[in-house]
Protein backbone atom coordinates (compact mmCIF):
# COMPACT_ATOMS: atom_id res chain seq x y z
CA UNK A 1 0.00 0.00 0.00
CA UNK A 2 1.31 3.44 -0.95
CA UNK A 3 2.54 5.81 1.71
CA UNK A 4 -0.21 8.41 2.46
CA UNK A 5 2.36 11.14 1.94
CA UNK A 6 2.97 9.91 -1.61
CA UNK A 7 -0.77 9.87 -2.29
CA UNK A 8 -0.97 13.42 -0.98
CA UNK A 9 1.90 14.46 -3.26
CA UNK A 10 0.15 12.97 -6.27
CA UNK A 11 -3.13 14.72 -5.44
CA UNK A 12 -1.26 17.99 -5.02
CA UNK A 13 0.44 17.46 -8.38
CA UNK A 14 -2.81 16.90 -10.31
CA UNK A 15 -4.46 19.79 -8.47
CA UNK A 16 -1.71 22.16 -9.59
CA UNK A 17 -1.93 20.86 -13.17
CA UNK A 18 -5.71 21.43 -13.21
CA UNK A 19 -5.45 24.84 -11.57
CA UNK A 20 -2.86 26.23 -13.99
CA UNK A 21 -3.87 24.51 -17.23
CA UNK A 22 -7.67 24.63 -17.20
CA UNK A 23 -8.37 28.42 -17.25
CA UNK A 24 -6.18 29.18 -20.30
CA UNK A 25 -7.74 26.34 -22.26
CA UNK A 26 -11.27 27.45 -21.36
CA UNK A 27 -10.45 30.96 -22.57
CA UNK A 28 -8.93 29.65 -25.79
CA UNK A 29 -11.92 27.36 -26.43
CA UNK A 30 -14.34 30.28 -26.09
CA UNK A 31 -12.12 32.52 -28.24
CA UNK A 32 -12.06 29.96 -31.05
CA UNK A 33 -15.85 29.50 -30.95
CA UNK A 34 -17.22 30.75 -34.25
CA UNK A 35 -20.90 31.48 -34.91
CA UNK A 36 -20.48 30.27 -38.48
CA UNK A 37 -20.12 26.76 -37.07
CA UNK A 38 -23.80 26.77 -36.08
CA UNK A 39 -25.87 25.02 -38.74
CA UNK A 40 -29.22 26.60 -39.63
CA UNK A 41 -31.41 24.77 -42.12
CA UNK A 42 -34.94 24.99 -43.50
CA UNK A 43 -36.53 21.58 -43.08
CA UNK A 44 -39.99 22.44 -44.40
CA UNK A 45 -41.50 25.37 -46.29
CA UNK A 46 -45.03 25.74 -47.62
CA UNK A 47 -46.97 28.80 -48.77
CA UNK A 48 -50.72 28.81 -49.39
CA UNK A 49 -53.45 31.37 -49.99
CA UNK A 50 -55.75 32.56 -47.22
CA UNK A 51 -59.48 33.16 -47.58
CA UNK A 52 -61.99 34.69 -45.19
CA UNK A 53 -64.87 32.73 -43.68
CA UNK A 54 -67.23 33.98 -46.41
CA UNK A 55 -64.93 32.68 -49.14
CA UNK A 56 -63.61 36.04 -50.31
CA UNK A 57 -59.92 36.36 -51.15
CA UNK A 58 -57.99 38.43 -48.60
CA UNK A 59 -55.05 38.93 -50.95
CA UNK A 60 -52.85 37.20 -48.41
CA UNK A 61 -50.86 34.02 -48.08
CA UNK A 62 -49.64 32.10 -45.07
CA UNK A 63 -46.18 30.53 -44.82
CA UNK A 64 -45.47 27.44 -42.77
CA UNK A 65 -41.79 26.82 -42.01
CA UNK A 66 -39.65 24.52 -39.89
CA UNK A 67 -36.17 25.70 -38.91
CA UNK A 68 -33.46 23.39 -37.56
CA UNK A 69 -30.56 24.67 -35.45
CA UNK A 70 -27.59 22.37 -34.84
CA UNK A 71 -24.78 22.87 -32.33
CA UNK A 72 -21.83 20.57 -33.06
CA UNK A 73 -19.67 21.74 -30.15
CA UNK A 74 -19.20 19.00 -27.55
CA UNK A 75 -17.92 21.34 -24.83
CA UNK A 76 -19.98 24.51 -25.49
CA UNK A 77 -23.63 25.33 -25.08
CA UNK A 78 -25.23 28.25 -26.93
CA UNK A 79 -27.47 31.10 -25.77
CA UNK A 80 -29.51 32.58 -28.63
CA UNK A 81 -30.99 36.07 -28.57
CA UNK A 82 -34.30 36.46 -30.40
CA UNK A 83 -34.04 35.02 -33.91
CA UNK A 84 -35.51 37.47 -36.43
CA UNK A 85 -36.62 35.87 -39.70
CA UNK A 86 -37.50 37.77 -42.87
CA UNK A 87 -39.33 36.04 -45.73
CA UNK A 88 -39.02 37.49 -49.24
CA UNK A 89 -39.33 36.48 -52.87
CA UNK A 90 -37.04 37.39 -55.72
CA UNK A 91 -38.13 38.77 -59.08
CA UNK A 92 -35.86 40.08 -61.83
CA UNK A 93 -32.99 40.37 -59.37
CA UNK A 94 -35.02 42.33 -56.81
CA UNK A 95 -35.85 41.08 -53.31
CA UNK A 96 -39.42 41.86 -52.20
CA UNK A 97 -40.12 41.44 -48.45
CA UNK A 98 -43.21 39.38 -47.59
CA UNK A 99 -43.31 38.84 -43.83
CA UNK A 100 -41.33 38.90 -40.57
CA UNK A 101 -41.30 36.39 -37.74
CA UNK A 102 -39.49 36.36 -34.39
CA UNK A 103 -38.44 33.20 -32.54
CA UNK A 104 -37.88 33.91 -28.81
CA UNK A 105 -34.33 33.40 -27.59
CA UNK A 106 -33.41 30.14 -25.88
CA UNK A 107 -30.52 28.02 -24.64
CA UNK A 108 -29.23 25.04 -26.63
CA UNK A 109 -27.15 22.32 -25.02
CA UNK A 110 -23.89 20.76 -26.17
CA UNK A 111 -23.92 18.68 -29.36
CA UNK A 112 -27.67 19.21 -29.73
CA UNK A 113 -30.30 19.91 -32.39
CA UNK A 114 -33.38 22.08 -31.98
CA UNK A 115 -36.41 22.56 -34.23
CA UNK A 116 -38.54 25.68 -34.33
CA UNK A 117 -41.62 25.97 -36.52
CA UNK A 118 -44.43 28.44 -37.04
CA UNK A 119 -46.91 30.14 -39.36
CA UNK A 120 -46.53 33.67 -40.64
CA UNK A 121 -49.04 35.68 -42.68
CA UNK A 122 -47.66 37.59 -45.64
CA UNK A 123 -48.14 41.28 -46.27
CA UNK A 124 -51.64 42.20 -47.41
CA UNK A 125 -51.89 42.60 -51.16
CA UNK A 126 -49.43 39.87 -52.14
CA UNK A 127 -50.67 36.34 -52.89
CA UNK A 128 -48.93 33.23 -54.12
CA UNK A 129 -50.76 33.54 -57.41
CA UNK A 130 -49.48 37.08 -57.91
CA UNK A 131 -45.95 35.99 -57.04
CA UNK A 132 -46.22 33.05 -59.45
CA UNK A 133 -47.38 35.33 -62.26
CA UNK A 134 -44.14 37.35 -62.16
CA UNK A 135 -41.97 34.22 -62.13
CA UNK A 136 -40.50 33.28 -65.49
CA UNK A 137 -39.91 29.63 -64.53
CA UNK A 138 -42.10 26.82 -63.23
CA UNK A 139 -40.84 27.49 -59.71
CA UNK A 140 -40.80 30.53 -57.44
CA UNK A 141 -37.66 31.58 -55.56
CA UNK A 142 -38.22 32.61 -51.96
CA UNK A 143 -35.53 33.88 -49.61
CA UNK A 144 -35.21 33.40 -45.86
CA UNK A 145 -32.95 35.76 -43.88
CA UNK A 146 -32.01 35.15 -40.24
CA UNK A 147 -30.47 37.65 -37.82
CA UNK A 148 -29.60 37.04 -34.18
CA UNK A 149 -26.74 37.14 -31.67
CA UNK A 150 -25.26 34.20 -29.79
CA UNK A 151 -23.12 33.59 -26.73
CA UNK A 152 -21.17 30.38 -26.15
CA UNK A 153 -21.01 28.88 -22.66
CA UNK A 154 -18.35 26.45 -21.43
CA UNK A 155 -20.04 23.54 -19.68
CA UNK A 156 -17.34 23.10 -16.98
CA UNK A 157 -16.66 26.67 -15.92
CA UNK A 158 -20.01 28.21 -16.90
CA UNK A 159 -18.15 31.12 -18.51
CA UNK A 160 -19.86 32.80 -21.46
CA UNK A 161 -18.30 34.40 -24.50
CA UNK A 162 -19.20 37.89 -25.67
CA UNK A 163 -22.21 38.33 -27.95
CA UNK A 164 -21.48 37.46 -31.57
CA UNK A 165 -23.72 38.94 -34.24
CA UNK A 166 -25.00 36.23 -36.56
CA UNK A 167 -26.60 36.57 -39.98
CA UNK A 168 -27.52 33.83 -42.44
CA UNK A 169 -29.76 33.31 -45.45
CA UNK A 170 -30.90 30.79 -48.07
CA UNK A 171 -33.02 30.55 -51.19
CA UNK A 172 -36.00 28.19 -51.18
CA UNK A 173 -37.35 26.99 -54.51
CA UNK A 174 -41.12 26.49 -54.33
CA UNK A 175 -43.50 24.84 -56.78
CA UNK A 176 -45.77 27.58 -58.15
CA UNK A 177 -48.80 25.26 -58.14
CA UNK A 178 -48.56 23.43 -54.80
CA UNK A 179 -46.62 26.10 -52.91
CA UNK A 180 -44.37 23.45 -51.39
CA UNK A 181 -40.58 23.36 -51.21
CA UNK A 182 -39.21 21.56 -54.27
CA UNK A 183 -36.15 20.10 -52.59
CA UNK A 184 -37.04 17.26 -50.22
CA UNK A 185 -33.72 17.68 -48.40
CA UNK A 186 -33.03 20.33 -45.80
CA UNK A 187 -31.71 23.63 -47.18
CA UNK A 188 -28.78 24.97 -45.16
CA UNK A 189 -28.53 28.70 -44.57
CA UNK A 190 -25.30 30.40 -45.64
CA UNK A 191 -23.59 32.67 -43.12
CA UNK A 192 -23.13 36.28 -44.11
CA UNK A 193 -20.72 37.19 -41.31
CA UNK A 194 -17.91 34.78 -40.45
CA UNK A 195 -15.71 35.59 -37.46
CA UNK A 196 -12.24 34.10 -37.69
CA UNK A 197 -9.97 33.93 -34.63
CA UNK A 198 -7.44 36.76 -34.59
CA UNK A 199 -3.70 36.25 -34.89
CA UNK A 200 -3.37 36.95 -31.16
CA UNK A 201 -5.72 34.06 -30.36
CA UNK A 202 -3.71 31.71 -32.58
CA UNK A 203 -0.49 32.92 -30.92
CA UNK A 204 -2.01 32.38 -27.47
CA UNK A 205 -3.04 28.86 -28.52
CA UNK A 206 0.58 28.00 -29.43
CA UNK A 207 1.94 29.53 -26.22
CA UNK A 208 -0.66 27.66 -24.14
CA UNK A 209 0.36 24.38 -25.77
CA UNK A 210 4.03 24.95 -25.04
CA UNK A 211 3.38 26.26 -21.52
CA UNK A 212 1.19 23.27 -20.67
CA UNK A 213 3.85 20.86 -21.92
CA UNK A 214 6.62 22.59 -19.97
CA UNK A 215 4.50 22.85 -16.81
CA UNK A 216 3.50 19.19 -16.89
CA UNK A 217 7.11 18.09 -17.42
CA UNK A 218 8.37 20.27 -14.56
CA UNK A 219 5.67 19.05 -12.22
CA UNK A 220 6.38 15.42 -13.13
CA UNK A 221 10.06 15.85 -12.18
CA UNK A 222 9.12 17.67 -8.97
CA UNK A 223 6.54 15.04 -8.04
CA UNK A 224 8.99 12.19 -8.63
CA UNK A 225 11.61 14.02 -6.57
CA UNK A 226 9.19 14.52 -3.68
CA UNK A 227 8.10 10.88 -3.80
CA UNK A 228 11.71 9.68 -3.79
CA UNK A 229 12.50 11.80 -0.72
CA UNK A 230 9.41 10.54 1.06
CA UNK A 231 10.38 6.92 0.35
CA UNK A 232 13.93 7.52 1.49
CA UNK A 233 12.80 9.40 4.57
Amino acid sequence: MLDPRIQYARCLYWGIVFLFCTPPWIWITLSFADQSSIKFSIQEFHIAGVESSDGSNLNQSIIYFKLNLENDYEELGIYYDNLNLTFSYTTQGDIVPLANYTIPGFRQGRDAETDREGYVVTTRGITLQEISNVSVSSNVDFRVDLATAVRFRHYIAGIKSKRLQTMAWCNVEVDRITGKKKNNNAIELQHVVIRHPSAWISFAYIIANLSTLVLVCCLVFICFGVCDRLLQG
